[in-house]
């Protein structure tokens, strides 16, 4: 398994034609990392083998992702780690 790549996309967008994009509410996502993130760098660690996570929305995945790529470089077995983002009941990495 390969460290996971995060791209984020900072293209203008044309809010006029849309509704506003929702924030992430950090203390949620806070709660969410400990939640899923935790356990899974505990368990790699202790174990060294792979964890998946999975999250239902993206962009949370893309933080997650990002936040892996950083600890692995200090933390090895954080590259063990997967994040799948599950929409509509599949899920797709």
């Amino acid at each position: 398994m390969t460290p996971a790549s995060v791209a984020l996309d900072f293209a203008p967008l044309d809010l006029a034609e849309s509704e506003p994009p929702s924030a992430l509410d950090l203390v949620t996502l806070t709660i969410l990392a400990v939640n899923c993130l935790g356990p899974a760098t505990m368990r790699s660690a202790t174990y060294g083998k792979a964890h998946r996570v999975v999250v239902s929305d993206p962009r949370v995945g893309a933080v997650f992702r990002a936040a892996l790529d950083l600890m692995g470089e200090t933390r090895r077995t954080d590259r063990l780690i997967e994040v799948v983002v599950e929409t509509n009941g599949a899920s797709a990495a």
